[in-house]
């Protein structure tokens, strides 16, 4: 038998335990350029595709501390097709090809738990830290450096002008050019923000685990409940579909849903 078939075989048997488990705690989600969902499970260690309606192994790590993917939180697609990924557990960033081969990002091991990740459309990685309230780049070439610092941040985004925004544990905060920081909310209603995105019609969406809620954010800074409640438990990551569906990753409800422009749920993974 040969180290292929081996390898092979070990993969397909990964596929059939998590399609058989269900999901053990999503956090993140994220479409590709076809429109496939991924989903980040951080107690399997994995990054799986949502494929002819079953959840499918991308990669997926040992599960041992201090090997890639220990943590995975975040996951953001880069240039190149491979999606870039948050490791806070291992302090590291790693690249996920098509294949599922996971590639340490090289930086300059001064991240402490990175979060949050980006990709500039100059192809650099945006990386937020949660213990240093630093936003940092690394740009195409390797170069690492601090761009500003925010407090407590969680996500990054970019608004309608490829400005990047950052969500934090209490407010949304826009980054200048010159790493200046400022809030884009007078007051936010936040208890526990996960994520954030920028919808095609014009309004941001925030994850909110404590009050198990979507907020809506308006272009003038209004902000309201879009929806809230059961099914939602734990709502953490979000993005949107072709359709201008709201994908979101509930960790404590164990699934993937899909969020209709009218508030309609319902299940795409569990």
């Amino acid at each position: 038998m040969t180290k292929h078939f081996i390898l092979v075989a070990a993969l397909s048997l990964i596929a059939v335990a998590v399609s058989a488990q269900g999901l053990e705690y999503p956090v993140d989600v994220a479409l590709d350029a076809k429109g496939v969902v991924f989903v980040v499970d951080h107690q399997a260690h994995a990054l799986l595709k949502l494929e002819d309606g079953s959840l499918k192994v991308v990669a997926k790590g040992e599960g041992l501390p201090r090997t890639p993917l220990f943590g995975i939180r975040h996951i953001a697609l880069d240039k190149q097709g491979r999606w870039v990924a948050s490791d806070p557990a291992t302090m590291k960033l790693y690249w996920i090809d098509a294949a599922g081969t996971i590639t340490q990002v090289p930086d300059d091991d001064h991240f402490v738990t990175p979060w949050g990740v980006a990709v500039e459309a100059s192809g650099a990685i945006l990386a937020v830290d949660r213990v240093t309230h630093r936003l940092r780049r690394i740009s195409p070439d390797g170069k690492v450096s601090d761009v500003a610092d925010v407090q407590a941040p969680r996500a990054i985004f970019f608004d309608k002008e490829g400005a990047i925004l950052v969500l934090t544990d209490t407010n949304l905060m826009k980054v200048g050019d010159d790493g200046k920081v400022e809030p884009v909310l007078e007051s936010a209603p936040f208890e526990f923000p996960h994520d954030a995105v920028l919808h095609p019609n014009g309004n941001i969406y925030v994850t909110d685990g404590y009050a198990r809620a979507i907020w809506q954010i308006t272009p003038k800074g209004q902000v309201s409940t879009f929806v809230q409640g059961d099914p939602l438990k734990s709502p953490q990551g979000l993005a949107v579909d072709g359709q201008g569906n709201l994908i979101v990753a509930d960790a404590h409800a164990k699934a993937v849903f899909q969020v209709s422009t009218k508030g309609e749920i319902k299940v795409l993974a569990q």
